[in-house]
């Protein structure tokens, strides 16, 4: 028997006689309903079912009623809907066990319970008496914060208490990071849970190294939003790749993440280096890896040295607020001598501030040093910069090697041992192309013996570039600048020079004929005054005009696997003016600066006419990578000038003949010679061979200069040779040495070992001095970091540190 009609209500407790006890009022709405076996079975396709006492919606392709079982099937597309419990199941097969209370999925299960969780799985069960939800199959939870949990071996979950249990459980957190249990219970009402024979897998790079592997293992495991405790837990960032074991980890009794501090603890922790026992620790602690800034101990360093004995230095860092830090870095030696170092760091609404300062005792006397930066904007287009350098004994930073400890003291390292340089400088940018800097600046020269003169001032000194973009009819730019200072050197030397340029200066353009060229014209106005007790006062106001006009003839010829490109080029100056006296100047002239516009100082010119001549050559690859080149030229006057400066024979009719020649024949193996050779080709005043040899396991690289004849008499030569061993080991030498004095300046011979996690370098290090009161020094440390948490410094006379 069919009945079809739009809808059509069916009370199934009437008709089918079923007891009162136990019998619910079943609503059918659907297009197409069929009764058979003497009323005991119902099908209705595209239906809609309802159970209003037990408050359930049941939506799905076809619904089959067995009055027999007391049982409802509902197949295709089925959403089942405990308004009740709110929860919403989805599959593609259930089946509503009335009696019992109890549905089945079959096949693929998604469930939302309470719009905080949703859940895939398959083959559910789901206990509307108990409230419970089970499934033997892999299932997983996806909470309101992101976090995944895999419930591998099927779950149990008690939907009054939120609680879930498994067997075999992995949690992906909303950082990517992964939890492994047995055993678990998951608390997702409180986030509190609690598991057996926990793996935890962080993300590679979430402490900062993208070849990291970083695992946590422990026997058992409780966790709440405020704290984790693992117990027995073994802690490592390395990984095992090509390596059978890791190459340090800690075991440690108890593991506590205090996520309110938001620090990781250890108890009674064991560090093993490559599977063997090294150091012991009741207690260690550092920062988890969300926090940036956190007031403890950093990185102990010990060193050890002829000169200055054994030292260490014990350095804690301290969060003042939000805005300001400091780091205090006491070093203590062994004789009793120390340095008291202190670092302060505040940032500003608009500026920030950094300051350094330390106070060492020796024996004899007090010596101190002081830097303070101050950086930041008066406004959006001005900004000023302040900087301070003191140190009160003139080997103070060289003895006691600041440059060398740049990383526990960082501003202290940067200052020049020789010349300390104090400044204020405010910038002022008008627009893109007006330009307005200023400044004040003192210099103390430490390598001066007469107190009096070791101390220079320049106050002010500014520069003013404006550049004024023309019609385009005009094919150019023009640019107009003006600088000056005034200048207090050697107790009462006194000078002041003001500067004003003007300067026009062409688009490069081609002619018909093939020729790439540009031209400049130029006028520089020129005032200088200066006053000496030893010398007759000197007043010089100039004004100084030149015209520069350049051209070359670029050509290339293309091969089946390489182009050569040839350029020969010619720039013509002209200056119909007297130049400013600088024979003095130390300018030598290389192919670098042969084409330049204005190879002298900013404020003169090169005075009569010039001819510069050069060719350039240059071979690239397939790739179009730089094989090859080779670059020459010289200039040509029409007289001497002794005003220009004789170091680059400027001040002759023809200058040295200069070039360079590159020839790199593949990644490892470069060759690069620059040169400066007579103008009469008698000999070279200057040579320089940068040359770089090995491959994939030794590079050496050379770098040898020798001025002679003209440029006087220098010879150096210096190397740097690293040999890879293999993809972890590797050894490195680097010295200098004075060909002409026939002296070392250092040697230095270092092996490293080096994983994605430790750090391990020996090294040997010896230095010869010649400055001031300083004697050789010669010294082995041994260094382990463990990256990226500590470091391990050692030397010939020290154990280690952690």
């Amino acid at each position: 028997m069919k009945i079809k009609f739009i809808s059509f209500f069916f009370l199934i407790f009437y008709i089918l006689g079923l007891p009162a006890t136990y019998a619910n009022t079943i609503f059918f709405d659907s297009k197409n309903i069929q009764i058979e076996d003497e009323g005991n079975t119902i099908y209705a396709t595209n239906s809609t079912t309802k159970i209003p006492d037990q408050k359930i919606l049941i939506k799905g392709d076809k619904a089959i009623y067995d009055k027999i079982n007391s049982e409802l099937i509902v197949i295709g597309n089925v959403k089942f809907f405990d308004n009740q419990n709110d929860v919403i199941i989805e599959s593609e097969k259930a089946i509503y066990k009335e009696i019992e209370n109890i549905i089945f999925t079959k096949g693929k299960t998604n469930i939302n319970f309470e719009n905080k969780y949703e859940m895939e799985s398959k083959d559910v069960l789901y206990d509307r008496n108990s409230k419970l939800i089970i499934s033997d199959e892999d299932t997983k939870v996806f909470d309101d914060k992101n976090n995944i949990y895999n419930f591998i071996t099927g779950f149990v979950f008690d939907s009054t208490k939120e609680i879930i249990s498994s067997k075999e459980t992995n949690v992906i957190d909303n950082e990517n990071n992964s939890y492994a249990f047995e055993n678990v219970k998951v608390n997702l009402l409180t986030k509190n849970l609690v598991g057996k024979e926990i793996k935890v897998e962080f993300r590679d790079d979430f402490f900062g190294i993208e070849k990291n592997d970083p695992q946590l293992k422990g026997k058992s495991s409780i966790s709440n939003p405020n704290k984790t405790i693992i117990k027995k837990a073994v802690f490592s960032t390395c990984n095992t790749e090509k390596r059978k074991c890791r190459g340090w980890e800690l075991q440690s009794d108890e593991f506590i993440h205090n996520k309110i501090e938001k620090l990781f603890q250890y108890k009674n922790s064991w560090l093993k280096v490559f599977n063997q026992k090294v150091f012991f620790m009741p207690y260690f602690s550092h920062p988890d890896p969300s926090v940036k800034r956190k007031s403890g101990f950093l990185t102990p360093v010990y060193s050890s040295s002829d000169t200055l004995g054994r030292a260490i230095n014990i350095p804690y860092f301290y969060v003042l607020s939000d805005a300001e830090d400091m780091t205090f870095n006491p070093r203590i030696y062994s004789d009793n001598d120390f340095i008291l170092q202190s670092e302060y760091r505040r940032v500003f609404e608009n500026s920030n501030l950094h300051a350094d300062f330390s106070l060492n005792q020796d024996e004899n006397k007090t010596n101190t040093h002081s830097i303070v930066i101050l950086n930041g904007r008066f406004n959006p287009t001005t900004t000023y910069n302040f900087e301070f350098q003191n140190v009160s004994n003139d080997n103070y930073l060289k003895i006691h090697d600041f440059k060398n400890i740049a990383e526990t003291n960082p501003l202290a390292s940067s200052i020049d041992p020789s010349v300390q340089t104090s400044f204020f400088k405010i910038n002022k940018r008008f627009d893109e192309d007006t330009l307005l800097e200023t400044s004040l600046r003192m210099y103390e020269d430490s390598t001066v013996n007469n107190d009096s003169d070791r101390y220079a001032y320049v106050f002010p000194d500014f520069s003013f570039d404006k550049r004024i973009n023309l019609d385009e009819s005009y094919y150019g730019t023009f640019d107009f600048g003006s600088s000056g200072h005034q200048q207090i050197s050697d107790t009462n030397i006194y000078s002041a020079s003001i500067n004003n340029s003007f300067g026009f200066e062409s688009f490069d353009y081609f002619t018909n004929n093939g020729l790439l060229s540009r031209y400049r014209l130029s006028m520089i106005n020129y005032n200088s005054y200066s006053e000496s007790p030893s010398l007759k006062d000197h007043n010089d106001h100039n004004v100084l005009g030149s015209m520069s006009f350049e051209t070359s003839y670029p050509l290339r010829k293309k091969f089946s696997n390489s182009t050569n490109y040839i350029k020969p080029k010619l720039q013509f100056k002209f200056s119909p003016t007297n130049t400013v006296d600088s024979s003095s100047d130390n300018i030598r002239l290389g192919y670098n600066n042969l084409f330049a516009i204005n190879r002298l100082r900013t404020a003169s010119v090169e005075e009569g006419r010039s001819l510069t001549l050069g060719v350039e050559f240059e071979k690239q690859n397939i790739l179009n990578e730089k094989v090859m080149s080779f670059n020459i030229g010289n200039v040509i006057k029409d007289k001497k000038n002794s005003s220009m400066p004789s170091l680059s024979k400027l001040d002759q009719t023809r200058s040295d003949i200069v070039g360079e020649y590159i020839y790199n024949f593949n990644k490892y193996n470069k060759f690069e010679y620059n040169f400066s050779l007579d103008r009469d080709l008698d000999h070279s005043n200057y040579d320089e061979i940068i040359a770089e040899i090995g491959n994939n396991k030794i590079v050496t690289g050379f770098e040898y200069v020798k001025e002679s004849h003209d440029f006087g008499n220098g010879e150096t030569i210096s190397n740097n040779t690293g040999i890879k061993l293999n993809e972890d080991h590797s050894i490195n030498f680097r010295t200098t040495k004075d060909l002409e004095a026939d002296f070392t300046q250092f040697y230095e011979l270092s092996y490293k070992y080096e994983i994605d996690c430790l750090i391990a370098t020996l090294q040997y290090n010896k230095k010869f001095f010649r400055d001031g009161n300083l004697i050789p020094d010669e010294s082995l440390y041994f260094l382990i970091k463990f990256r990226p948490f500590t470091s391990i410094v050692g030397s010939a006379n020290t154990i280690f540190e952690n």
